[in-house]
């Protein structure tokens, strides 16, 4: 018996009945901290790549760039990944190829979503939208471009900063008809606008929480609204940040870490996050073989 595919491990937690948290996670470390936190599925964001790229997320990462991080993060955790694939880095054809690439990486599911080539981070002001019927021709291009048919394909609308709710709950119902697997609608922040959405969509609809940007709603409220997954995209980044630049400050005040050391961790922490155990026994095995070997040169 095979095992289940990434995308029907993802399928299964979100049809489930209770809400699973997706944290978002930016290279191999930051997965297998999702991970061995206890989490179920993680978040590969395109803003996180670019800033570990020293770029803001304005659509400048190339697909090739997001896919081999995608593998890199894929190959750390065991967990299902849900990666960004922007508005499909071009024309039909970068769709296609966008989706091959990040479902043979190993991932579970990305999302496109409705803005322009190149797209602005949904944060940003001064967002524009393609017209729903190029949003639909980039669904159904992804669609036909999986070979897994468990792979999602996530259709993800920015029309609520720019349109308003009612426009942006009428794409994602166009968005499903269209076969998209989920929708996330992006920017909404009023619990009654959520409750909205979820009322109105036949499939699954996935809610993102970005700290200090809008109200951070738990879990549990977001079950209860109707939400079977939410994402958390930026929060190891946010926190990352905070953290170098306090500790970059008392370095650059104090001329040592001592005021901040206490709240790092240790190299071996480092180590034990990265299996550093694992690798040394493949190493004390590599030298069992070897005298093994020798020994039986020896004897001949």
């Amino acid at each position: 018996m095979t095992n289940p595919s990434a995308g029907a491990r993802l399928r299964a937690l979100i049809q489930r009945g209770s809400i699973a948290v997706a944290p978002g996670c930016y290279d191999g470390l930051t997965a297998r901290l999702v991970e061995q936190a206890g989490f179920e599925a993680a978040y590969m964001s395109g803003l996180c790549v670019a800033a570990t790229l020293g770029e803001p997320d304005v659509g400048a990462i190339s697909v090739d760039a997001m896919v081999e991080r995608a593998r890199i993060i894929a190959q750390s955790t065991s967990l299902p990944l849900i990666v960004d694939a922007d508005s499909g880095y071009g024309g039909a054809y970068n769709v296609f190829r966008a989706t091959r690439a990040f479902e043979a990486a190993g991932a579970a599911a990305l999302h496109l979503e409705d803005q322009p080539f190149p797209k602005k981070c949904a944060a940003m002001p001064g967002k524009t939208l393609v017209g729903a019927a190029e949003m639909v021709a980039r669904i159904r291009v992804a669609l036909e471009a999986r070979t897994d048919p468990d792979f999602m394909i996530i259709a993800r609308t920015d029309a609520f900063a720019v349109e308003g709710l009612d426009a942006a709950i009428a794409r994602a119902q166009v968005y499903e008809q269209a076969g998209a697997d989920a929708t996330i609608v992006m920017s909404v922040a009023a619990e009654a606008d959520m409750a909205r959405i979820t009322a109105s969509l036949k499939k699954p609809t996935i809610v993102m929480m970005v700290e200090n940007l809008r109200p951070l709603v738990p879990a549990a409220r977001l079950q209860a609204i109707g939400y079977p997954l939410v994402v958390y995209p930026v929060s190891l980044l946010q926190g990352q940040v905070h953290a170098q630049a306090r500790m970059l400050a008392a370095l650059r005040e104090d001329g040592s870490t001592a005021a901040s050391a206490a709240a790092a961790v240790t190299l071996g922490d480092i180590a034990g996050h990265l299996d550093l155990p694992r690798a040394s026994r493949v190493d004390a095995d590599y030298a069992r073989y070897v005298a093994q070997a020798r020994d039986g040169v020896a004897a001949q």
